[in-house]
């Protein structure tokens, strides 16, 4: 009796647990099924809360890249709820499929939600700058202060929302066919310089590395410690004597000499950032697709394969196993060269490579008195090294931007010639075995002035197309490479790439014909090198450099066929 009292005073939680592990007669099941469904309407409760610590997280990583640190994954938080239900009897007649459900609206609201808000701060961001465009396009040359701060805003604005915004605009900044002159100049700087995260948050990735990494790191502090701050990641210069390709060895042994090297740190909070705007571009996707007509661009698939690019620079190894494989298939060349990852000192969250010196690209494309003959040296090894990635190893840098190239002088070690650096290898590109078939024979066909040929392929060899008219779409695609073109062959000054796209989506739509998305990667990363090679040479002719590539190319392949 003393005892009943006694549980009485502690409450019905313990009573009631006292009861369930006693009794198994009808009435407990009936009790622990009403607890059960209160605890749903628990979860159901606390999903207001998850929506206020995403909308937290949200404006957090908007303003400041200090929210989270580097163990903790971007994920929606654990319900206090499901304490109750691991403490509960309940659980025993939860169902899976129950759970499964629960979860998969949670996070399909979850998502929506994450897209809303992303939008939301988009539209934050941009408003002022294109409620104040009209007057500072108007007046530019009346008030050029107004102007600079104009810029200056846009500049930290679209550093301000994310590494995809920042990675689209270091890509369009290369096209000044497209854009004018002046507006790459003032994209420019984004290529190589975007807003840092701090000093602790670097300390916070290198203890990821290994514990004892300031013995064998040492990281200079100074003003031109920074190499640089890209999208996803910022480098800092420092030393080791840690050597690539191995473990260190005996402890008892001299260390080796000291050699300089670059160490990558991804920035914390970027992967929230990207899922965030990566909900978004899916909704804009799916808004675009229900207009009916717009479906045959496959932008969703679009949308997919940009997913893909960005999520490859989330993982440095990923990039660290890159740089290898460029390494191998080009050892055999001089002109072009990869810096080396060191091994022991590569993670998820950091990269140790070789440091890169050199002259950034960039300034070769400002300088009018750099050699033109250099200039187009530069441009055509360029050119045949991005050629045998695309059409004869299958394994393509798509980063190519002039802040991921530079330039080396003359050595008796490259042949007396200039040679060129390939940095930033966390966006590559590798088609299966039957896309890259008809890409190879694609590309082939418009090199080539077959456009009617290139026409039919792209009929053939399309996952869905609902084209009545298949030769009234090859004609059409016949007329736009010969008007592309113009008679100029395929000269980097002449091709029109702008008005080529356009035509291309618009017949798309007409003849009903989807896009493959599949090649989205590749012609992105033709479409950044092109506007590259335009500026050093705009005569160079990527129907005299690609023949002989591609016709070797459809040799090997019809051999292992």
């Amino acid at each position: 009796m003393a005892m009943r009292r006694a549980l009485t005073a502690a409450g019905p939680r313990i009573i009631y647990a006292t009861t369930a592990r006693t009794s198994t007669n009808s009435s407990t099941r009936v009790l622990l099924e009403r607890l059960q469904r209160a605890v749903v309407r628990l979860h159901q409760q606390f999903n207001a809360l998850v929506v206020v610590r995403l909308f937290a997280s949200d404006v957090n990583c908007l303003f400041n890249r200090t929210y989270k640190c580097y163990e903790e994954d971007w994920c929606v938080p654990t319900l206090s709820a499901a304490a109750i239900l691991s403490v509960s009897p309940a659980t025993t007649i939860t169902t899976t499929e129950a759970s499964t459900a629960l979860q998969t609206r949670r996070q399909r609201w979850a998502r929506l939600w994450r897209a809303f808000i992303r939008g939301c701060q988009v539209s934050l961001v941009l408003s002022p700058l294109l409620a104040t465009f009209p007057f500072m396009y108007v007046t530019r040359s009346v008030f050029p202060w107004f102007r600079r701060k104009w810029w200056t805003c846009a500049l930290w604005s679209i550093e301000a929302l994310g590494p995809c915004m920042v990675k689209f605009m270091q890509w369009a900044s290369t096209r000044r066919d497209i854009l004018a002159t002046e507006v790459c100049d003032l994209l420019e700087p984004i290529q190589w310089q975007t807003r840092p995260h701090t000093w602790a948050k670097t300390l916070q990735a290198l203890a990821t590395l290994r514990c004892d990494w300031e013995k064998v790191l040492t990281i200079d502090q100074g003003n031109g410690a920074m190499l640089g701050s890209g999208s996803v990641a910022q480098v800092y210069r420092a030393t080791t004597t840690v050597q690539p390709g191995r473990e260190e060895g005996d402890p008892t042994a001299p260390p080796p000499a000291p050699r300089v090297v670059a160490v990558k740190v991804i920035h914390p909070g970027v992967k929230r950032q990207i899922e965030a705007d990566l909900e978004l571009f899916r909704l804009g996707a799916w808004l675009v697709e229900m207009t009916g007509h717009l479906q045959w661009w496959s932008v969703r698939d679009f949308v997919e394969e940009f997913a893909e690019i960005m999520h490859m620079q989330l993982d440095l190894r990923s990039e660290a196993k890159a740089l290898d494989r460029f390494r191998e298939n080009f050892k055999a060349r001089t002109d072009i060269v990869f810096p080396e990852p060191l091994w022991p000192l590569v993670n998820e969250f950091v990269l140790v490579e070789d440091y890169v010196g050199g002259v950034p690209i960039s300034q070769i494309l400002k300088d009018p008195a750099w050699p033109v003959a250099e200039k187009k040296a530069i441009a055509r090894s360029g050119l045949d090294a991005f050629l045998k990635m695309v059409f004869l190893d299958n394994f393509v840098h798509g980063d190519l931007h002039p802040g991921n190239i530079f330039v080396h002088p003359a050595t008796s070690a490259h042949k007396g010639k200039p040679y060129l650096t390939f940095i930033d290898a966390g966006i590559v590109t590798e088609l299966s075995s039957q896309d890259r078939r008809n890409f190879v024979d694609l590309f082939y066909a418009i090199a080539t002035g077959k456009g009617e040929v290139a026409g039919r392929l792209m009929i053939d060899r399309a996952r869905d197309h609902a084209c009545v008219d298949p030769e009234g779409f090859s004609k059409g695609i016949a007329r736009i490479v010969e008007e592309a073109t113009a008679g100029h062959n395929l000269q980097l000054g002449k091709i029109r790439v702008g008005f080529l796209i356009q035509k291309v989506l618009a017949l798309c739509i007409q003849y009903k014909v989807k896009l493959e998305s599949n090649f989205a990667s590749t012609l992105l990363a033709i479409g950044v090198l092109e506007g590259v090679g335009r500026s050093l040479d705009p005569n160079l002719d990527i129907l005299t450099a690609a023949t002989p590539i591609i016709v070797k190319s459809q040799y090997f392949q019809s051999k292992k066929a």
